[in-house]
């Protein structure tokens, strides 16, 4: 009993009793908010109009109205999907072929292709459903009579009930293998902890040896300290990746050099990131708990294991000032997809401007610690000629 007593009396004298208590709370407050769709409705959609009649357009409108399906893109000639897929603006593109309607009347079988981004097979189990249940209604209606205000007989519309035949392809991971999502997601994680742990605490190591004010005279340098872990964060990338090609099986069909460009992007935006959330720490001790104010968004809104379109629209937003976020946009449509380098252009813009965006917060730093450094010296000359 006295023992008993004993830590309680030390559970309730300090903070410890206030981190059990409303750190699950806070917590499970936001895992609800962030996984509160547990479906993705609208999910975009790309088709392509080969027929350019009345009835494909009309087949159109009936996709567009599913809640489950929004048609953001119609294109009326011949392209590779792939190249709709690349950048995720879009989760699958539908080829309506040329005689779509034509074929629908003589009663021929025409062939729909679906081509499905199943590289997160959790952001289209229901688009799927949806378009299959839509051909599916309209071969019934057909069978029904649907024909018989064109003047067709009775006997002529019976044997029409599979007048469309939707031909569904999973591109990329069609057997749904965990290394593209779950394995790769932890692996990102690992990375996170050990490029992030060591960018981190840069600056509250130099504050500790009292090196920093010397290195805040060569501010470019003290950015330069950030490549290293970056190089050799980007190299581990790839041994890695390789290994799980080798080993497990893993799709990825990226130039490895054209690979190299976002892979170093990552790695010196996230550096440079962990060192913004480690600068002001007194030294590496206090800086290591704020490695959790990076990994934990980054698993959570990034995309490694929920779609960022599943995500609520403010978190979508949130989520593009993550380095990981635009790693995944780049992993997926290159490593997965095969893209190149030339169709990621967009997304090379928006890894630079965050990287932009960070190395103006990193000078802003700077001239701010600086200014401390000056003050405190100013402080200690007045001080000395008091005591003497």
């Amino acid at each position: 009993m006295k023992a008993f007593i004993e830590e309680w009396k030390l559970l309730i004298s300090g903070k410890l009793v206030f981190v059990i208590l409303l750190v699950p709370i806070v917590v499970s407050a936001s895992l609800g908010f962030v996984f509160k769709n547990n479906q993705l409705n609208d999910a975009s959609v790309a088709v392509v109009d080969l027929d350019h009649s009345h009835y494909s357009r009309q087949l159109i409108n009936k996709l567009n109205a599913s809640q489950y399906i929004d048609v953001r893109y119609v294109q009326e000639n011949e392209t590779d999907p792939n190249l709709l897929l690349y950048n995720e603006k879009f989760f699958a593109v539908i080829y309506l072929p040329a005689g779509l309607e034509e074929n629908r009347v003589k009663g021929v079988q025409s062939n729909i292709g679906f081509y499905v981004d199943n590289t997160v097979g959790l952001a289209t189990g229901n688009l799927r459903s949806a378009v299959t249940e839509i051909i599916a209604t309209e071969n019934v209606m057909l069978a029904g009579g649907g024909l018989k205000g064109m003047g067709m007989s009775d006997s002529q519309v019976t044997g029409l009930t599979s007048n469309m035949l939707l031909q569904q392809r999973l591109l990329y991971n069609p057997t749904n293998i965990t290394l593209m999502t779950s394995v790769m997601g932890f692996m990102n994680t690992i990375m996170i902890s050990l490029i992030g742990a060591a960018a981190l605490t840069i600056v509250p190591r130099l504050r500790e040896e009292g090196r920093l004010k010397d290195e805040l005279q060569h501010s470019y340098g003290l950015i330069l300290r950030v490549i290293p872990y970056a190089v050799v964060g980007c190299v581990s990338f790839f041994l890695s990746i390789g290994l799980l090609k080798q080993i497990g099986g893993l799709r990825f069909e990226a130039n490895v050099w054209q690979m190299s460009i976002p892979f170093l992007l990552y790695t010196i935006t996230l550096g440079l990131f962990a060192m913004v959330l480690g600068w002001s720490a007194a030294n590496p001790g206090k800086a290591s708990p704020r490695l959790m104010l990076l990994i934990l968004p980054s698993f959570m809104l990034s995309g490694a294991q929920l779609p960022v379109a599943m995500l609520p629209p403010s978190l979508q937003y949130v989520s593009n000032i993550l380095p990981l976020t635009w790693h995944f946009k780049f992993l997926r449509g290159m490593g997965f997809k095969g893209g190149s380098l030339k169709y990621f252009i967009p997304e090379v813009g928006g890894f630079l401007i965050l990287l932009s965006a960070l190395l103006l917060l990193v000078f802003i730093l700077i001239a701010l610690e600086k200014r401390k450094l000056a003050k405190s010296e100013d402080a200690a000359v007045v001080v000395e000629p008091v005591l003497h």
